[in-house]
This record gives C-alpha cells, structure tokens and sequence, in this order.
C-alpha cells in the first residue's frame, strides 16, 4: 500500500536525520547568481544544490 503524504514527510524527515543532514540558505546578488548559472551550463548540471556541494567537495583540485 502507498504511503499518505504524512507517512512520506516522517520517512523523509527520519532519512535526513539520520544523515544528520541540514538546510543551509544563501543569499546572493545577480552577480554571484549569473556565474553560478554559467558554471551550471558549463559542467551540465541543472540542480544549484548539486553545483554548490560538487563545488565544494572539488575545491582542493583547482
């Protein structure tokens, strides 16, 4: 049987606590905005979450 919405949300909050996963925020001006948008087309990437943590993790090879 499926889920209800509820059942999902608990799963996924259990999920994300376990992984002791967070939620950051960040704001930026059109700028910061634009060469993450160019940066995301060049390397074929369509999430910004998954640019920002590639990102992050590769930093140290450039």
């Amino acid at each position: 049987m499926a889920l209800n919405q509820k059942q999902r949300d608990e799963r996924m909050a259990l999920k994300r606590q376990k992984a002791r996963e967070e939620e950051l925020r960040l704001r930026v001006r059109p700028g910061t905005k634009q060469a993450l948008a160019e940066l995301m087309a060049w390397a074929g990437i369509e999430e910004r979450g998954e640019a920002l943590t590639l990102m992050i993790h590769h930093l140290h090879s450039l």
